[in-house]
Formats: C-alpha cells, sequence, structure tokens
C-alpha cells in the first residue's frame, strides 16, 4: 500500500508476494486495495471499514426516498413480469 493513498490498484502476482504488508496497511489506515487478475477484480477493505459501509446503507435505506425509489423499481419491474412490452406498430403511410 503508498503511504500518500489510502487506495491502491494492484495485480495478483503483487498480492502474493505482499499480502501481510497489505493486510497490516488494510487495516491500520482503513484503505482499500483492488487486485486485479486480468479477468476480474475485487478489493481488500478492512473490517471496520466494512462495517461503516453496511451501517451507512442501512440508515440510507430507512429514509424516504430510497423507500419511494424501491417502490418505482417494484412498480416497473411489477409491469415488466406482466407481459412483453412492444413498440407502437409502425404506420405504413
Amino acid at each position: 500500500m503508498t503511504d500518500d493513498s489510502r487506495f491502491s490498484f494492484i495485480s495478483i502476482d503483487q498480492v502474493q508476494s505482499r499480502f501481510s504488508e497489505l493486510h497490516e496497511g488494510v487495516c491500520r489506515e482503513k484503505g482499500r486495495v483492488e487486485i486485479h487478475d486480468g479477468k476480474g477484480v475485487c478489493v481488500l477493505i478492512s473490517k471496520a471499514e466494512l462495517d461503516s459501509l453496511e451501517q451507512a446503507l442501512e440508515i440510507l435505506s430507512n429514509t424516504s426516498d430510497v423507500q419511494k425509489m424501491a417502490r418505482t423499481i417494484a412498480a416497473l419491474t411489477h409491469a415488466v413480469a406482466q407481459g412483453p412490452l412492444m413498440a407502437p406498430a409502425e404506420t405504413g403511410n
């Protein structure tokens, strides 16, 4: 993990040789490390940061705006599930 940033990007090969150092840095600084292997990406974060993110999501999910969005998404999902969506027929003028 770099000293000047809480967020690092690293290859899977680098992780294998530096895991203890990365683990220590993430736990100490509550930073994040994106790990790339050419096929996908995962993120190493501290348990404290994960807990904070989950708490924030729980708080936000209880707001009226988010509840309104959830109802809108549910209504759209229900409408789509009712049958095929069809484009208006073209008229041959």
